[in-house]
């Protein structure tokens, strides 16, 4: 009878040390995701100075918005591209991240390819709602990317998207010369599941957002715009 009682007794601490654990991740998940709502209603109705002064972050160098998305956020940009997978626009650690200009890429956006990052969170934060650009019909009805920064307002038109393992490099800042530029935008275009017919030159600028999908941690989703203004 004691070595049952104590089987049940381990196989309950056990279960209860499980069951904290649990819950403790899913609270500190809620209120994560509880401050990045937060700190996104903020973000739409100021200016990028004000946002630094509000989250005191010199880092903050645009905002997002995808019309018909919940996707309306503060961008930043770190010295790495690492920091904000993981950190707020306050700089406190947050499991959301923050969505992230590339750390090469130019914070006037004036790069031929300019690429921002973000998590794709079941919660429906970040950039969760490209995937629903992979319904061809939300596709065709959806064509714009607005970014507002310090400089003013930028407009992109969308125009593909496909997804990706990581074992093609699509993620380049610098290109030899404008044959390899243009050389990225076709490989793209031909992978991918949605696409406008735009006519791309070596003049041109083009946005890469580019998140996880739901298949496993190699595999991206990736929304491509053309700068139209």
């Amino acid at each position: 009878m004691k070595i049952k009682f104590y089987i049940v007794l381990g196989l309950a601490a056990v279960f209860g040390i499980g069951f904290a654990f649990n819950l403790h991740a899913y609270i500190r998940r809620l209120a994560d995701t509880q401050e990045i709502i937060r700190q996104a209603d903020i973000s739409r109705n100021e200016s990028i100075q004000s946002l630094r002064y509000i989250f005191s972050n010199e880092e903050i160098v645009a905002h997002i918005n995808i019309p018909a998305t919940n996707i309306s956020y503060a961008i930043t940009q770190g010295a790495d591209n690492e920091f904000y997978l993981y950190h707020d626009l306050l700089k406190q650690p947050n499991g959301n991240g923050s969505i992230f200009l590339d750390y090469l890429n130019s914070p006037c956006f004036t790069d031929k390819s300019t690429i921002i990052y973000g998590h794709n969170r079941e919660d429906g934060t970040m950039f969760h709602d490209l995937q629903l650009f992979q319904d061809y019909d939300f596709f065709q009805e959806n064509r714009y990317i607005i970014l507002n920064t310090m400089e003013g307002t930028l407009y992109y038109k969308i125009f593909a998207v496909f997804t990706a393992h990581i074992s093609f490099n699509y993620i380049i800042v610098d290109f030899a010369d404008s044959y390899a530029f243009l050389a990225l935008v076709e490989e793209m275009k031909d992978r991918a599941m949605h696409q406008r017919e735009v006519e791309i030159n070596a003049d041109d600028r083009i946005l890469i957002l580019s998140t996880c999908t739901r298949l496993g941690l190699t595999g991206r989703l990736v929304l491509l715009g053309l700068k139209i203004s």
